[in-house]
């Protein structure tokens, strides 16, 4: 069923991308894109465990942030 793995990855990247969003604020920082992959790369260098998907939907959510600022 690649449609459900589709929603699943575009779900994983949204999440990510909101909880970014969320956290920037919570902290009171400038909201960016720059902020965001900040805060995403933040969470991925931590000591944390990350499910297989979640690493995977933090790395594609980052790429994509990336070509908004990239020339």
């Amino acid at each position: 069923m690649p449609q459900q793995n589709d929603f699943s990855e575009a779900k994983a990247i949204c999440n990510e991308i909101g909880g970014a969003v969320l956290e920037v604020l919570g902290r009171k920082r400038a909201l960016s894109v720059q902020s965001l992959i900040d805060i995403i790369e933040e969470s991925r260098a931590g000591n944390f465990i990350y499910t297989v998907e979640r690493k995977q939907g933090m790395e594609r959510a980052v790429y994509i942030l990336k070509k908004f600022i990239q020339p």
